[in-house]
């Protein structure tokens, strides 16, 4: 009688809410939104909530803000269809330069958690990884404990500044990583993946690590090509 609920993040669905809107005509691009205050108590969210959307939807160049406050639609394309696939197009170009991003940040995070990852840090990166190898988790757990993996990492370097940054990205790419985990091979290639980056790390192979981190972001990167129909 009863069905899974979805896991979701609130945001995503201010998101949803608000391109929705702007597909239908009801903001037309110029227009200014609501005043912050007013627009989160109207959805029913917190400021921050709408604040993490707003950022997101800024770099997908959908909305804009102006000198001297406010938000406002940006000028998109007439035609409906023409529309939705701007808007696939910012999101997916947006997505490939945060990877672009993640590459740097990474290859950094891999080398200080190679040199510095305490007994405890790698049981804790092993311990992510085993929940997902042994088959326990659903979909969206599958998408926490990935996330918890490369947490596990970027805690590994005992620099608070990477972790909380490497969150950020990570939530933010969760709407794409939730399209690209259910291709078909894919959830085996990411465990495989994974588990390569791992056993580097827990032998102090800096070279080792980085190279299984690469391949791993590469392969990312050609299956949001893929989830969007992009590929070359």
């Amino acid at each position: 009688m009863f069905k899974k609920i979805e896991y979701r993040r609130l945001y995503e669905d201010v998101i949803t809410q608000i391109e929705n809107i702007i597909l239908a005509g009801q903001l037309a691009p110029g227009d200014k939104l609501p005043p912050e205050r007013e627009l989160a108590e109207e959805i029913g969210v917190s400021r921050g909530t709408l604040r993490e959307a707003f950022r997101i939807l800024e770099r997908q160049g959908i909305i804009e803000t102006r000198p001297g406050g406010g938000r406002y639609v940006r000028k998109l394309p007439e035609n409906r269809l023409d529309r939705e696939r701007i808007l696939s197009n910012l999101e997916t170009a947006a997505m490939l330069d945060l990877l672009e991003a993640r590459e740097a940040l990474e290859s950094k995070i891999i080398e200080l958690a190679c040199e510095r990852a305490t007994k405890a840090d790698l049981e804790a990166i092993e311990r992510a990884l085993s929940i997902i190898e042994e088959g326990k988790a659903e979909r969206y757990e599958v998408l926490d404990h990935d996330q918890a993996f490369h947490l596990a990492i970027a805690e590994a370097t005992h620099n608070i500044v990477f972790v909380t940054i490497c969150e950020l990205y990570l939530d933010l790419l969760f709407k794409i990583r939730a399209k690209t985990t259910v291709m078909p091979g894919r959830a085996k290639q990411i465990l495989e993946e994974h588990r390569a980056i791992f056993e580097a790390i827990k032998c102090r192979d800096t070279n080792g690590a980085k190279k299984a981190l690469m391949d791993h972001l590469r392969n990312i990167k050609t299956s949001i090509k893929k989830a969007e129909g992009k590929e070359e």
